[in-house]
C-alpha cells in the first residue's frame, strides 16, 4: 500500500470513528436514557449509561480499526486528542453537570473503550492486513 492510500485510509477512519463515536454516544446518553446526569438520574441509569457509553466507543474504535490496517494506530490517537481536548474544555469552561471525577470517569471510558475496540479489531480474524 502507497503512502497516498495510507493517509486517505487514515483520515477516513479518523472521520467515521469520530462520528461514529459521537454518533451513538449521543444516542446513548441522551436518546436511550434521556438526558442522564449525576445530580437527577437513579444509579441503575448511570451505570446502564456508563456502560452503553462504553460501549459506544469500542463500537467506534472497532470502526475506525476496521478501516485501516492492522499496525495504523493515527486515527485512534486523534480521536484520543479529540476527547482529551473535550474533557480539558468541559473542565475549563465549567460546562459539567455532576461531580469532577464522574466527568472525567466517562471520558476516561471513552478513551478505554475507543483503545479496547482497536485491540478487539486487531485480533478479529477479518481485519486487512
Amino acid at each position: 500500500m502507497n503512502s497516498r492510500m495510507r493517509v486517505i485510509l487514515t483520515a477516513t477512519a479518523t472521520v467515521i470513528g469520530a462520528l461514529s463515536l459521537i454518533l451513538y454516544t449521543t444516542l446513548s446518553r441522551d436518546v436511550l436514557f434521556d438526558k442522564v446526569s449525576y445530580c437527577t438520574s437513579s444509579s441503575g441509569t448511570l451505570l446502564l449509561s456508563g456502560m452503553a457509553v462504553l460501549l459506544s466507543s469500542v463500537v467506534s474504535g472497532f470502526l475506525a480499526s476496521l478501516i485501516v490496517v492492522r499496525d495504523n494506530n493515527w486515527p485512534h490517537i486523534l480521536i484520543s486528542f479529540f476527547i482529551v481536548g473535550k474533557m480539558c474544555f468541559v473542565v475549563l469552561c465549567g460546562e459539567f453537570s455532576g461531580p469532577f471525577w464522574f466527568e472525567t470517569g466517562q471520558h476516561l471510558s471513552l478513551l478505554a473503550g475507543l483503545w479496547i475496540g482497536s485491540f478487539g479489531a486487531s485480533k478479529f480474524p477479518l481485519a486487512p492486513m
